[in-house]
């Protein structure tokens, strides 16, 4: 089947900007069949896009993209496919790292004000949508207002610089365990990013693969707009040497990275075949 699928999306429930009808009009528009979302650590749009993902016959992926603790103080991002969000081991770990977040939301906004912004968290508790408030809440709001030239500014200059706090992130091992007590699929993003396994040799990033497979990793992300040949290469030698399942989208988020497109990526240099989400399905 030559269909389209993107299993890696963003919408504005994190730091997409497309609302779940937004994304699903762009699925739509695109012959995209399959797509899953993917909000960072958030759930908050899973049951509005299934509904219109079903209205629209586009087959869907509940999922979530975890940003998760791990050594030396490195962040990694697992996805979990295929999840039921209303499980309770699930639940109970994503509800305590989303209370530990609303509970920063003040020292960020003191952090902000010392660099000349302040910020009412009235009009943040207006506009929330969510249960917690947290940093992406106070993302969209500098995206409404325009006070930054890019999405990526806000991040470098008001909210990275601000360390995460031991329970605002979930353990990679958490990570893991609660995507597959939930029924879902986990994968390693983007694996050569910063925020993955970025900096390390192949023979270090292969060390940390085998260590996230040894507590219950299923696979990786194959397909991503910025790999290149030998990323494929090297990410085939893996697969194969570890049977691990794969994975691929777009990291869509509307117009807040407009180089994107849904489905095809930058410039159109990606295809995922939908047997990729037909087998996710199967293992499911």
């Amino acid at each position: 089947m030559n269909y389209k699928i993107d299993l890696h999306t963003h919408t504005m429930f994190s730091d997409g900007g497309s609302t779940p009808e937004e994304l699903i009009n762009t699925a739509v528009k695109q012959n995209v069949k399959a797509i899953a979302l993917t909000d960072h650590d958030n759930i908050e749009g899973i049951e509005e896009t299934a509904m219109l993902a079903k209205a629209n016959n586009i087959d869907f992926l509940p999922g979530i993209e975890i940003s998760a603790r791990y050594k030396d103080d490195r962040v990694v991002h697992i996805l979990g496919l295929g999840i039921n969000h209303n499980n309770e081991e699930f639940l109970y770990v994503y509800n305590k790292m989303k209370q530990a977040r609303h509970q920063r939301v003040n020292l960020i906004l003191s952090s902000i004000k010392e660099k000349g912004i302040s910020i009412d968290i009235e009009e943040l508790r207006e506009k929330e949508l969510g249960s917690y408030l947290g940093r992406h809440d106070i993302f969209r709001y500098f995206m409404r207002k325009k006070l930054c030239k890019t999405p990526q500014e806000v991040w470098d200059k008001y909210l990275d610089i601000v360390p995460y706090s031991e329970d605002e992130l979930i353990d990679v091992k958490d990570a893991i365990r609660i995507i597959n007590s939930a029924g879902g699929v986990s994968f390693l993003a983007h694996y050569n990013k910063p925020i993955g396994l970025g900096g390390l040799s192949a023979e270090g990033m292969e060390e940390e693969i085998e260590y996230l497979i040894s507590l219950g990793l299923d696979g990786v992300e194959r397909y991503y707009p910025s790999f290149s040949e030998s990323d494929y290469k090297f990410l085939d030698y893996l697969i194969e040497k570890y049977n691990l399942m794969i994975s691929g989208g777009t990291d869509y988020h509307g117009k807040n990275r407009p180089d994107i497109e849904l489905g095809s990526g930058k410039d159109n240099n990606l295809f995922i075949p939908y047997e990729v989400y037909t087998k996710i399905l199967e293992k499911r």
